[in-house]
């Protein structure tokens, strides 16, 4: 894994939906509090790469918080908002969200090129993974069916709508969420 790799494909992947990916390090016992990090913009790339925040430098950021367009949240609510997930299906997530939320073709070359670019976000984070999501039917299984797309989500933004998941490493955490401010 290497620095370019995963830009290239984070763009590939996010550069043409409303969407957030970061990455903190892991500095606290519990990971939320990483997470939280993150979504505060409190914490940089510990490796110094590409960010894709399409709220940097708007005026909600300044009216709304630093949290903008998270809620501030606390540990309470993400423990609450957020159900594990398989990484497979952090990576299912991460396509759905290239597909405006709905349903990923199953033998569209393109989507082939989404998944790996998909496998190489998650890559960056190594073997030793757990990831958690607020889609409403991870609530009954890791392994939910996302073949109709995702169709349900607990809210973590000031937005209508908003689904998205982190992973978590022994050394990094990352955020990915996808928008739609309807």
């Amino acid at each position: 894994m290497n620095r370019t790799a995963w830009e290239e494909a984070s763009l590939r992947l996010l550069d043409d939906v409303y969407a957030f990916a970061a990455t903190g390090p892991r500095a606290h016992s519990d990971w939320r509090d990483d997470v939280l990090a993150v979504m505060n913009h409190e914490v940089d790339d510990p490796r110094g790469w590409k960010v894709l925040d399409w709220q940097t430098d708007k005026e909600e950021r300044v009216t709304a918080g630093p949290s903008f367009p998270f809620r501030p949240l606390s540990r309470e609510h993400l423990e609450e908002r957020l159900f594990p997930v398989t990484p497979a299906t952090a990576e299912r997530l991460l396509v759905t969200m290239t597909y405006d939320w709905g349903p990923v073709p199953q033998d569209e070359d393109a989507a082939a090129d989404a998944y790996a670019d998909a496998r190489t976000l998650l890559s960056r984070y190594g073997e030793q993974i757990s990831c958690y999501s607020n889609i409403t039917r991870a609530r009954a299984t890791p392994s939910p069916d996302l073949t109709g797309g995702v169709d349900g989500w607990v809210s973590l933004t000031q937005y209508d709508g908003d689904f998205g998941f982190v992973v978590v490493s022994p050394e990094e955490v990352g955020v990915f969420w996808s928008f739609n401010p309807i």
